[in-house]
């Protein structure tokens, strides 16, 4: 309205856009928004929920309840969408007609503020008029001006009034328009003050299952969008300023994640947005700072409890109760979609600030360690734990065999203490053993149990060929689980007897589903298994250190070993009464026997798995008794034989199992004392050899010293006869002890079976009968005479030695005496001269020594053996002269500290042989 009598006294002059102004409103903005819903209408007309066809086309291709729910919806949908559709087209038009009426406004009200301003000018130019006319007394130009004046105020009312009348033709405009606009709104909104967006939203698709779905759906999609913006910019600052998260960027990403943790659907959307390696380089920026400097400890879990319970609800495929199946069916398929992403990101290593590194596994343990420590008790599906489980297992045996040394238990970072493991939580043994962690992931179904067991490793490049079991097949996880201490270990310098694995107990847990199954499935695990066990313990017996760890390792699960191998009794005859099968032909892992599905191992195999039930100690310096597991397989075989003859039946056969079954822990047992042996006997020939090199090196004489290393590097040695017998006298013989032990107890057995089926010693025969079908093994009277004749034979080089010397002494003095003393006989062959020569000489205290009586006759020596040579330039570490003859011969020549004046002989076969002068010839 005009402004023009707001002020007492009206202005001279007042601008036209203050006493005339322009309606409001912005006539470009109606027609957009009028175009916008024109196009909306446009585009749901098209549509077959609008035009109501929808529930005819869902009947062809979709049937059964939910079908019938969803053609109900749909069609009420269309009702509703009809509805607000059809309002559409008559807003827009009242919107284009309520901004062509401001458009006119606003032109006619420019013209007349054009006409306001027009008056202004007319009144200025009178005035001016006036004052130039001339007036003596004044009268005349006062009633002109007085008179522009009144013209003046006359245009201003007119113009008033004609503004007032084109707002008022607007305000019409506007009701009218308004009252059409209102008229959809209550249609749709009734009694709604205030429309906006979500009450059309909820008036539309409220309480209708699928649309419901789908407006949801997008909501948490753009929410996820949102939070993944903020993902990455965190993320980016940290990678740009080499630093960690921010802990306030932390902390507030931690709580938006834990008030959607139950929204599949953001879930989702998030992890699909950042990725397997976006997801890893948030989780290293924000905690690699926290395990260096314990800083922000709090905001780190609680980031790694909201991502984790985030993985748990993506991957699940059991979708909230109310969700439609058109969303479920979506979240199903974004879950295995998913979970495959985190499978195949398991192996990879990831870079975190400074130099901290963490494999996909590791990370992924991390995010379930957080859930768990949080609350969150809901485990990942079966198949995608199985899964996960698997290339955990295979990047772990991968990290063990490829040239990054540093990567340890699966990270880079600082463990806690003397822990195997690092975590960013305090029990580091447990919460860092990412294997572990997936493995309470699993269910205590025993299928699930059973299915993991005989779950596959996925292949590797650089795993290779450790991802094959005894069989050269490829490794399950139960085999895994079975040698997985020997992988852990294999990624120290060291062997850590205190080592405990948590996933230790995990496999004594899951042995129970496949103990009494007679499937095929579970018969072939049992055999895998067993066939593991015995490498396993076949490896660890080998060091005190590593048989402690099997011990409290995977010894526990001998037992059900035991159990199992009583089990299958029929296959265990059949294997040892068939002959020795093709070792490149295929073998089953099982067989049927009248129980159903058994395990199936050959003879050679069934004889390993008897011997790891045996050997539980490993080596030592005395004979040893069974182990306990194998104590329980006699002691069952005996409860059969005893069953056997209560009923009648053929005993024969169960007495012939246990002769072969105690013969194979003979074996094993008589196996270990005779490396004892072994090692007995190396340990003290190293003594010996090491008093002579500590002679040598106290003698002080180089060139004495390095000749010993060269009789070393060509396969000699410096021991003596006489070190040989005393070896032989003193060193153990624990296979003679541990051979009469096992006579013993297979004389016990015999009592026992004698006991039980009161046959008298006609159990004697099937005994031994079962006995020779297993390893054959050499009686203690057969080892008592070759220990005797060791003996003897020591003795026998010892005076041999002693003959030789004494008569190569007397034979040299003789041919000195007959001989001119600058000539040496020769005779044919290669290195006639040197042999012949060397075969006249006396042998010093050493096998490759020869001595002469003076300095005369080695230089006569000297001469002979280096006529034909020619000189050549000696090694650097050689004080002397060399020569090196046409036959491959090579002579050297030197004084020792200790013998003086000698010469050194390298034959081309590598024989070395060395002469100096006799001492006692010297004083």
């Amino acid at each position: 309205m005009s402004r023009l009598d707001e002020a007492a006294h009206p202005a001279v002059t007042m601008p036209a856009e203050l006493a005339l102004p322009l309606p409001t409103g912005d006539p470009h903005s109606l027609h957009l928004s009028a175009t916008t819903l024109e196009r909306a209408f446009a585009r749901a007309t098209s549509t077959t929920t609008v035009r109501g066809t929808l529930s005819g086309r869902l009947d062809a291709v979709w049937a059964g309840e939910a079908a019938a729910a969803a053609r109900a919806e749909a069609d009420e949908l269309g009702r509703r969408s009809r509805r607000v559709v059809g309002a559409l087209s008559p807003t827009a038009r009242s919107l284009r007609t309520y901004a062509a009426a401001l458009e006119s406004a606003i032109a006619r009200v420019r013209s007349l503020q054009r006409q306001w301003d027009a008056l202004d000018a007319e009144r200025a130019l009178a005035s001016l008029r006036a004052a130039a006319l001339p007036d003596p007394t004044g009268t005349v130009c006062a009633l002109a001006v007085e008179h522009a004046r009144v013209e003046q105020a006359l245009g201003r009312a007119r113009l008033s009034r004609a503004h007032e009348r084109v707002l008022d033709e607007l305000r019409a405009s506007a009701r009218r328009c308004a009252h059409v606009i209102a008229g959809v709104t209550e249609e749709t909104v009734p009694g709604s003050a205030s429309c906006t967006p979500a009450q059309v939203r909820r008036a539309v698709t409220g309480g209708l299952w699928f649309a419901d779905g789908v407006v949801s759906a997008r909501e948490s999609r753009d929410a996820a969008l949102s939070d993944s913006v903020l993902v990455r910019r965190a993320v980016a600052a940290s990678a740009t300023s080499h630093a960690s998260v921010p802990d306030a960027a932390v902390a507030l990403l931690a709580a938006r994640l834990q008030e959607r943790a139950d929204d599949a659907v953001y879930a989702q959307a998030l992890l699909s947005e950042l990725g397997a390696d976006g997801l890893a380089r948030l989780l290293m920026a924000a905690g690699v700072a926290q395990s260096r400097s314990g800083a922000h400890v709090d905001t780190v879990r609680g980031l790694l409890a909201g991502m984790g319970s985030l993985v748990l609800t993506a991957t699940s495929h059991s979708a909230p109760t109310g969700t439609d199946p058109r969303t479920r069916r979506q979240l199903a398929s974004a879950a295995a979609f998913l979970a495959d992403d985190l499978v195949d990101a398991i192996g990879t290593v990831h870079d975190g600030p400074g130099d901290g590194r963490a494999t996909g596994a590791w990370l992924l343990g991390q995010l379930l360690s957080g859930a768990r420590a949080a609350g969150d008790d809901r485990r990942l599906p079966p198949a995608l734990a199985r899964r996960a489980a698997a290339a955990a297992a295979t990047a772990e045996v991968a990290e063990t065999r490829d040239a990054d040394v540093r990567l340890r238990g699966g990270t880079t970072l600082d463990a806690g203490g003397d822990a195997t493991f690092a975590s960013w939580f305090d029990d580091a043994s447990r919460s860092g053993d990412a294997l572990h962690i997936l493995l309470e992931q699993v269910g205590e179904d025993p299928s699930e149990h059973a299915a993991l067991l005989a779950e596959p490793l996925p292949d590797s490049v650089v795993a290779g060929g450790a991802l094959a079991n005894s069989r050269g097949d490829p490794l399950t996880f139960g085999e895994h689980l079975v040698r997985r201490w020997v992988t852990v270990e294999a990624g120290s310098i060291a062997s850590h007897p205190d080592l405990r694995l948590a996933t230790d107990a995990d496999l004594v847990r899951f042995l129970p589903s496949i103990s009494s199954q007679t499937t095929a499935g579970a018969a072939e695990t049992r055999t895998r298994l067993m066939l593991e066990l015995s490498r396993t313990s076949a490896h660890a017996m080998l060091d005190a250190s590593t048989t402690r760890i099997y011990t409290r390792a995977t010894a526990p699960i001998e037992a059900d070993v035991a159990d199992w191998l009583s089990a299958m009794r029929e296959n265990v005859d059949r294997a040892v009464a068939a002959p020795v099968a093709d070792p490149g032909a295929p073998r089953p892992y099982a067989a049927r026997a009248s129980c159903g599905m058994q395990p199936w191992l050959d003879g050679a195999e069934l004889t390993g798995v008897v011997g790891a039930l045996a050997v539980d100690t490993g080596m030592g310096r005395r004979a040893k008794d069974p182990g306990a597991a194998f104590v329980r397989l006699v002691d069952n075989e005996l409860a059969a034989a005893k069953a056997s003859a209560r009923s009648g039946g053929d005993v024969r056969s169960d007495v012939a199992r246990l002769g072969f079954l105690d013969q194979s822990a003979s074996s094993a047992l008589v196996a270990v004392a005779r490396r004892q042996d072994e090692l007995n006997r190396s340990a003290l020939e190293g003594v010996a050899e090491a008093t002579h090199v500590v002679l040598a090196i106290r003698s002080g004489d180089k060139d004495e010293l390095w000749s010993m290393v060269q009789a070393y590097a060509h396969g000699g040695t410096a021991r003596g006869a006489a070190d040989d017998l005393a070896i032989a006298l003193v060193r153990s013989n624990v296979e003679l002890a541990q051979t009469e032990r096992n006579d013993l107890r297979r004389a016990g057995l015999l009592a026992s079976l004698t006991t039980i089926t009161g046959g008298g010693t006609e159990m004697r025969s099937p005994l031994l009968a079962g006995a020779g079908r297993g390893p054959a093994l050499p009686s203690a009277d057969d080892l008592a005479k070759a220990r005797r004749a060791e003996v003897d034979a020591a003795w026998a080089a010892l005076r041999n030695e002693k003959v030789q010397t004494f008569t190569e002494s007397l034979t040299g003095a003789l041919q000195n005496r007959s001989q001119a003393p600058d000539r040496l006989p020769a005779v044919g062959g290669p290195h006639a001269d040197v042999n012949t020569a060397l075969a006249g000489l006396s042998r010093g205290q050493q096998r490759h020594v020869r001595v002469v009586r003076s300095e005369k006759e080695l230089r006569v020596l000297l001469a002979h053996v280096t006529e034909s040579a020619r000189p050549e330039t000696p090694p650097g570490n050689y004080h002397g002269r060399t020569w090196q003859r046409d036959d491959g011969l090579r002579i050297g020549e030197r004084t020792s500290t200790r013998f003086g004046p000698s010469i050194d002989i390298w034959f081309p076969n590598g024989e070395y042989k060395k002469v100096h002068i006799d001492a006692v010839a010297k004083s």
